[in-house]
């Protein structure tokens, strides 16, 4: 390894993730991590559609354990651990092992793999658990789960003393002792600061001052009773008494949340992969005979998609931008945009589809289009268009029907949120023509006739006789031609995949 950094591995045990699933590999992809080993068992809410479509992104090896031919869990998970193990020798510098609500971070190095490279004498390290509550959520987060849950609890809490750990594979003994501690020589089995572990026990002294394991056990209350439904009288029991022990937020940490924006990079491309995958799927979906005729709205669907590119100009003359430092969308003067090197955000409108206008920022791809309360994680963010008078439109979100609204211009700058009923003058927008060819051909003035709403049988009849299958953004507009009743049942054929556009 002289002269390289070290190869990072991450064995993953997992059952019902769906919601953090994807950010958890995001988050470990940022964190320099190579190859993941990752076993589902079994999963039933999505978890497996979206690590299938995030195979595509990163290098995953997707398996399935046999819980007919071992029934007990611990065994199962036992079982996986160690064919790993043997199977990383000579291939894995290091391999971690970790569960779905767990999460490594680093004080002091940005990767996994730096800092391996500054303990090459050693062949194991344990790091603490450190406890996190539920920040007072109560609905599951679309965010990364560790930009939603910041707060922990103090050392005083005695879970705390579990670690979790990576070790070198060549190193391990053929003893299994259990998913915390491995089998790995005494004198090099460290902690992050450098300590040797006090024996192969799992409960060692909480350290947290060079790197440890965040562990997300509460999340949100629905996450928790989730997690109660899924292991309901195998290791827990219908009661509140789990949660009120680790639901703590004594303390709060935002240093890790420095690693968000390029774990994002990450996520949106496992969204993305994953919206294609629910096309591809639904596009072979079973119909019944009968189903799937065309109806107005989806022979709309099938005109010329030709284009234009637009920008958009609110009330108070602001134009929308991106702000790489706050991660949001807002609006200003084209002045503060030079000055605080603020991103052009555009808006596309498809012919075939005029109600409709996607919003992105060309130079950053890979960003989420995000606004104030609107919780969608997207690149290319959609807004329905309603026309008012002198030119304005508003746009409205097509999955709860607020309204964009566009805050006056304080010293050059205004906040842009996505939460009002009603429309004044704040909500108006103009689209104004931004003609380059790079970016668009089609010169024609856009419409926004009356929203049609699709029906499911029809948008599956559509995907199946088409020569080609629509991209993301056209197969998006349709979906949210779909009624609220009508896009759950049509989410019920990919679960999981269209989580984060709704």
């Amino acid at each position: 390894m002289t002269g390289k950094l070290p190869t990072v591995a991450i064995a993953l045990f997992v059952k019902d993730e769906f919601s953090d699933i994807a950010g958890w590999i995001a988050w470990h992809a940022a964190m320099g991590v190579r190859t993941f080993f990752i076993y589902d068992d079994h999963s039933t809410d999505g978890t497996w559609e979206i690590l299938t479509a995030a195979s595509h992104c990163h290098d995953i090896r997707l398996r399935r354990t046999d819980p007919a031919a071992q029934p007990d869990f611990y065994q199962r998970q036992r079982d996986c651990f160690m064919e790993v193990a043997a199977e990383c020798k000579g291939q894995v510098d290091w391999l971690g092992f970790l569960d779905g609500d767990e999460y490594v971070y680093l004080r002091h190095y940005d990767s996994l793999p730096e800092f391996f490279a500054s303990v090459r004498h050693a062949s194991g390290v344990a790091f603490s658990w450190r406890i996190y509550g539920s920040s007072d959520r109560v609905v599951r987060p679309r965010n990364l789960t560790v930009e939603a849950f910041t707060h922990h609890a103090t050392e005083a809490l005695d879970d705390n003393v579990l670690v979790k750990s990576f070790i070198r594979p060549e190193k391990m003994g053929e003893k299994y002792i259990n998913p915390h501690i491995f089998d790995i020589p005494a004198e090099e089995y460290i902690r992050p600061s450098g300590k040797p572990v006090k024996g192969p026990i799992a409960a060692q002294d909480i350290e947290w001052s060079d790197g440890f394991v965040m562990h997300f056990i509460c999340r949100s209350m629905e996450n928790y009773v989730q997690r109660i439904r899924r292991r309901l009288d195998a290791d827990l029991s219908d009661s509140i008494g789990y949660w009120n022990h680790f639901n703590r937020n004594e303390l709060e940490d935002r240093e890790p949340l420095r690693l968000i924006p390029r774990a994002e990079r990450y996520l949106s491309r496992i969204y993305d992969r994953s919206v294609a995958l629910a096309v591809r799927k639904l596009s072979q979906s079973f119909l019944n005979p009968g189903e799937g005729q065309s109806d107005a709205a989806i022979s709309q669907l099938d005109a010329p998609s030709t284009s234009r590119i637009f920008r958009l100009t609110t009330y108070f003359g602001g134009h929308l931008y991106y702000a790489p430092e706050k991660r949001l969308c807002v609006h200003a003067s084209e002045e503060y945009a030079r000055a605080h090197q603020l991103q052009p955000v555009y808006a596309i409108v498809r012919a075939n589809t005029p109600q409709f206008v996607s919003l992105f920022v060309p130079t950053h791809p890979d960003v989420f289009v995000r606004l104030m309360s609107d919780h969608r994680l997207m690149t290319r963010l959609i807004y329905r268009i309603t026309p008012q008078v002198d030119g304005y439109v508003t746009l409205q979100n097509p999955i709860n029907h607020y309204y964009m609204s566009y805050l006056p211009l304080t010293d050059g700058v205004g906040i842009v949120e996505s939460n009002r009923h009603e429309v004044r003058e704040w909500e108006y927008v103009k689209l104004t023509p931004f003609d380059k060819q790079d970016l668009t051909s089609d010169r024609d003035e856009a419409s926004a006739p009356p929203p049609r709403e699709i029906s499911v049988p029809a948008m599956l009849g559509w995907l199946r006789q088409r020569d080609a299958l629509p991209d993301n953004d056209e197969f998006l507009r349709a979906f949210y031609q779909l009624g609220p009743s009508s896009r759950l049942e049509l989410m019920r054929h990919v679960p999981g995949l269209l989580w984060n556009v709704t």
